[in-house]
């Protein structure tokens, strides 16, 4: 399949697979350090199932995938959606273990009504953020491969507002975005979807990345920013916030990696006592 006809599917249905932007040769490494980072890191999520194990800012504890993120079929896709300057908004672990009920549905970020930052409905016909999810190990029936509804992304509303919208039942036309560990489903933020069963008897492994163009503020995901403070802090909504990425870090990663993080640097602290600076 094409970029052009893959962006056509994506644009019709809302989203669309492409396999083994991690090689078969390399995945299974990969699955094994983000496990191990989710034991370490990992904290069950306001918005995941009790099963669900998450760990919001990944990149700044595991760097495995970074090289991935650039993967020229991937580039491509983005860049035919959101243009050429866009950059990293969210990277997330994703750990669904067995026995994983069925998840709610939803959307992602901005469009969580329940949110401080958030696009209210109706919000406007147009993407302007994409949710990537890394499968690290096969997506199935079985494995509990990611629920989505297509064409749910040219709706004006999602179940977390005010729908009518039976938040657990399963829905007509719905499907399991399915596909060997190291294929990814790209969607657009809009499009329904849903954590599935998982009934196998191993976790079913996965990590988000999600993309922003360069118009989108990202300001109101920083904890110690004064956007969060003013949106989300002051009303004590439920929006997680993403920790700064250290320097040393950020000096680490893959040079073609590098922008799409750079606006996420641990801002350097002031010098106490220098007038200039505190100006």
């Amino acid at each position: 399949m094409t970029t052009q006809q893959r962006v056509e599917l994506f644009r019709d249905q809302g989203f669309c697979v492409l396999p083994d932007v991690i090689p078969e040769s390399e995945v299974q490494g990969v699955c094994a350090s983000v496990l191990k980072t989710a034991n370490e890191q990992g904290v069950t999520s306001y918005f995941a199932p009790s099963s669900t194990v998450c760990i919001a800012g990944l990149i700044n504890y595991n760097q495995s995938f970074a090289l991935y993120l650039v993967e020229s079929r991937l580039t491509e896709l983005v860049v035919s959606l959101l243009d050429e300057h866009y950059r990293v908004s969210f990277t997330t672990a994703l750990v669904n273990h067995p026995g994983q009920e069925r998840g709610q549905w939803h959307a992602d970020w901005p469009f969580l009504q329940h949110c401080g930052a958030r696009f209210v409905q109706p919000y406007p016909d147009a993407i302007i953020h994409l949710t990537c999810l890394f499968m690290l190990s096969d997506f199935t029936p079985e494995t509990g491969a990611t629920l989505v509804l297509p064409k749910s992304h040219r709706r004006p509303f999602n179940p977390t507002g005010e729908s009518g919208v039976e938040k657990f039942e399963p829905m007509s036309g719905e499907k399991y975005a399915t596909g060997s560990a190291g294929s990814v489903i790209v969607m657009d933020s809009r499009c329904w979807h849903a954590v599935a069963p998982n009934r196998s008897k191993k976790p079913r492994v996965a990590f988000a990345v999600r993309f922003a163009p360069w118009w989108l503020n990202l300001e109101v995901l920083r904890e110690d920013s004064f956007l969060h403070r003013r949106m989300v802090a002051a009303h004590d909504k439920p929006d997680g916030s993403i920790p700064s990425l250290p320097r040393t870090v950020y000096e680490k990663l893959p040079h073609s990696v590098k922008p799409l993080f750079h606006h996420w640097i641990e801002p350097e602290k002031l010098v106490s006592g220098n007038s200039q600076d505190a100006c």
